[in-house]
């Protein structure tokens, strides 16, 4: 599965992660900053009837939890894969229904047999292509 978007406002890259919640639990997100991974976020929880106000880039804090069902983790501070087992993260990987990782790393070591991959692209200050592939 390949496919390509173009995203032209904060609503349709919402309203993109409100679509793609419908079918897929586990999503793998590459954007550089700003390119609408929370907004992204935000959407794939309003389809899992999360509050999307609840939802922050956890960058920060490595992962957020989210009404017991969405974990969304952040792996950019991590430089070594032993840093996601050290902190649990890798375990409660598999406890979670819906998984949405921002800057994943070490993507053949992580538990997953079925994901789809979004690569966002800032084409302009208001226009994302949107890249989805899936395993």
């Amino acid at each position: 599965m390949s496919k390509e978007y173009i995203i032209s406002s904060p609503e349709e890259m919402s309203a993109l992660g409100k679509e793609l919640s419908k079918n897929h639990h586990i999503i793998l997100l590459e954007g550089e900053l700003g390119a609408g991974k929370t907004t992204f976020s935000k959407g794939f929880a309003t389809g899992l009837t999360i509050n999307p106000e609840q939802v922050q880039s956890p960058t920060y804090t490595y992962l957020n939890v989210y009404d017991d069902t969405l974990l969304h983790i952040d792996m950019y501070r991590f430089s070594a894969f032993g840093e996601v087992i050290e902190k649990g993260i890798l375990d409660q990987m598999g406890e979670y229904d819906y998984v949405l990782i921002e800057r994943p790393k070490w993507v053949e070591q992580l538990p997953f047999q079925h994901y789809i991959h979004l690569k966002i692209e800032k084409l302009s200050p208001s226009e994302r292509r949107v890249l989805i592939s899936g395993y």
